[in-house]
Parts: C-alpha cells; structure tokens; sequence
C-alpha cells in the first residue's frame, strides 16, 4: 500500500486526507492558516499538517491545545486578518461548524485575492463530536456551498467508500455506494 509522506497508508482514513492535503499544499503559498489544527491526544485519528509548510504556518482552533497558535471562533475571525492569508486548510471541521455559510465567507475574507483553501469534510462517516457534529457533504454540495460564499476555480475529489444496502419501496433490496470524504480545493 502506497503512502503519505509521513507514513499513513493511503486506502485509509486518514491517508485519502491526507494525499488530498498534499496534492494541493503547494497551492497553499508562505502564510497559511489551519482552522481546527488542535490535536485531540494520542492514538485519535487527527493528522499534523504543519510538516507541509512552506513559510508561515498559524494554527487555529476553537480551544487551546497542541497545535494551537491561536484561539479563534470561525464564525467571527479577526478583523485584521482580512486578506492576510495566501491560504487556508480546512480539514475535517466543517461537519462541526453550525453555521457553514458563515465559517466560508470567514475563511474566504481572511484569504488573499488569488489564495486558496483546501478543505476535506465527510460524507458517510460516523457521528463524533468535538464538540457537536451537525452535518454531511456531498461533491456537489459542498461544490455550491464554495460557490456561493464567492469561493471560484471549485476542483472537487472524493475516496474511500461505504456500502449501503436498503430496501427500496417496491420490496427490493438495492446496494449503493457513497464515498467516505470528499474534498476541495477553491480560490478567493
């Protein structure tokens, strides 16, 4: 099994989230924000990102904690971060967030013109807290949700892959699929 570049097997969770954030850090630039960067503690499934870093590398999360520069609610942002970041890495937080359109118009104003944010969110996952967990995603979901908080050049991926198998209102049974993440990368 292939692997990140810091040794998770891609196939896994942790790995398809990963290999996204990798594929796309370059894009990130030399000042980047990490909203949810706080580490839940040993042995959770929580991945250090800053390894990526090619300048400056702010982590920011509600709570204070390991990997945690600043204490900031995504909702509301300092104001003198507008236009400060040349990128901004979202992974894993916005099925947490309760007011989505709100945390992307933050995170949009805080970018630069022409900086880009990467983001990894959940579709089919099981409910966890930290401390609520209010939502899912699909590709074009979170697509629109970039789109209208102004977010443009939305590029969308997807991995891993969970199978449902239900009973459709006829009586039949009917097996689907439904990736684990899905993710995107986007410009102001």
């Amino acid at each position: 099994m292939t692997e990140t570049s810091n040794g998770i097997p891609i196939g896994t969770v942790r790995g398809n989230v990963r290999a996204w954030i990798e594929r796309h850090a370059d894009k990130l630039g030399d000042d980047v924000l990490e909203v949810g960067s706080r580490s839940h503690g040993p042995g959770k499934w929580w991945i250090i990102n800053r390894d990526l870093a090619q300048g400056k590398w702010t982590g920011m999360d509600f709570q204070d904690g390991e990997n945690v520069d600043v204490v900031a609610d995504l909702h509301a942002m300092p104001q003198d971060w507008t236009g400060r970041y040349s990128g901004v890495l979202c992974s894993e937080v916005m099925e947490h967030v309760k007011y989505p359109d709100i945390a992307l118009a933050e995170i949009k104003r805080v970018l630069r013109p022409g900086g880009v944010a990467v983001f990894t969110t959940l579709t089919a996952f099981p409910l966890h807290g930290y401390p609520e967990d209010y939502r899912r995603w699909t590709e074009s979901g979170l697509r629109v949700d970039l789109e209208r908080a102004g977010f443009k050049n939305v590029k969308t991926g997807k991995a891993g892959k969970v199978t449902f198998t239900h009973s459709d209102h006829g009586g039949k049974t009917v097996v689907q699929h439904c990736p684990v993440h899905v993710f995107a990368v986007c410009s102001a």
